[in-house]
């Protein structure tokens, strides 16, 4: 059967298939020569344009527009001199026809009796961004949601006691019993203190000095051991080529071993392993070189990935684990992780985190100097 239709598939004109194919891409393809001019276009870029055959055929790429923040300069320099594929996201741009779009553009040299042409990918992206964005706007939604209920419950105990203690005192005669209540309503206040300073992250300067990161990682094996009562294996993947960084060694450490018990946590009160509490936790050094995560660019970087064999986090608060009082840990304040990313965020650092069942992983990016 599969060598009848192989046949039929060699006995058919191969290039009349591949035709076919580019015209149907969902994806917009154009080629432009070396002076910028359309020489191709599929059907997809035709509907994107909204241009026929003969208005799209030989006009210059930057006349099919009325306004675009394309950088073509970048594209003539980059992929038409030097050969170097481009990519550019969200790049605005205005239709002739008077239609504004965000698009995704990509471009590629290829080479064609002995000339250079510039192969462009157009995506538009407006939908995707409206995905996104009410998809940002719902986890926000429940994430202010968690933090206002959190808050709710964290503050109605300690006000509890404060009034209870405050009634009292209005009764007592006895300089003990009054002296009781005040200290309760001291307590509690700074209980509340507490909570806020947490709240507003940690607000010390940074101590920084040299230090060698797998010491510091070190210090973490041996104070994770400590409480690693159900025998939890330990991984250690180094770069010993890693040089020493310009870090705050204690709140690194602070922040390393945050996630570290965490994950510690999550493989013990794993109903997949009740039994036998078995899992591991691995910490990866590398060095990433040109990493560039949102807004943060670095061209060389430290990674230290801490992974884990646990049961996943919550797909229902994974966007949202680094809001402040987001937590699926029985008991938990929900502020680690927040305080964590405030952390790294001070040293010019990104943190990251991916999770699916039987796996969690933080990656934690620092700037490294070489």
């Amino acid at each position: 059967m599969f060598s009848n239709d192989a046949n039929n598939f060699r006995n058919t004109n191969i290039s009349t298939l591949l035709q076919a194919a580019w015209q149907n891409l969902t994806t917009s393809v154009i080629l432009l020569n070396q002076n910028l001019i359309v020489i191709y276009a599929n059907e997809s870029a035709k509907e994107l344009f909204a241009l026929g055959e003969k208005r799209f055929i030989g006009q210059e790429f930057s006349a099919l527009f009325s306004h675009h923040t394309i950088d073509l300069a970048r594209i003539t320099s980059h992929t038409l001199q030097q050969g170097i594929d481009c990519h550019q996201h969200r790049a605005d741009v205005v239709f002739i026809d008077s239609r504004h779009a965000k698009i995704a553009l990509s471009s590629r040299s290829i080479t064609d009796e002995n000339q250079t042409l510039i192969l462009l990918e157009c995506r538009r992206l407006d939908e995707e961004i409206k995905h996104d964005l009410a998809s940002h706007q719902m986890h926000q939604h429940n994430a202010a949601r968690t933090l206002i209920r959190g808050l709710a419950h964290e503050i109605k105990n300690p006000l509890g006691g404060i009034r209870g203690a405050a009634q009292l005192l209005q009764y007592e005669t006895y300089q003990n019993e009054r002296d009781e209540c005040t200290n309760l309503i001291i307590e509690q206040t700074d209980r509340l203190t507490e909570l806020v300073d947490r709240l507003l992250g940690p607000n010390q300067l940074l101590k920084k000095t040299a230090c060698n990161i797998h010491q510091t990682l070190e210090s973490v094996m041996k104070l994770s051991m400590l409480e690693n009562h159900n025998h939890i294996k330990l991984i250690k993947d180094y770069d010993p080529s890693i040089p020493d960084i310009i870090v705050d060694e204690g709140k690194i450490q602070q922040v390393v071993l945050n996630i570290v018990r965490n994950a510690q946590q999550a493989i013990i009160n794993n109903e997949a392993n009740k039994d036998t509490k078995t899992g591991s936790i691995r910490i990866k050094t590398r060095i990433r070189h040109q990493m560039r995560i949102h807004n943060k660019s670095m061209k060389n970087a430290l990674q230290i990935q801490i992974s884990d064999t646990g049961p996943g986090i919550d797909q229902n608060i994974i966007e949202t684990i680094f809001f402040p009082m987001v937590t699926n840990k029985e008991g938990g304040s929900g502020l680690g992780l927040s305080i964590a990313q405030t952390l790294i965020d001070q040293h010019n650092g990104y943190i990251d985190c991916e999770s699916w069942p039987g796996h969690t992983e933080f990656n934690i990016y620092l700037p490294l100097n070489l």
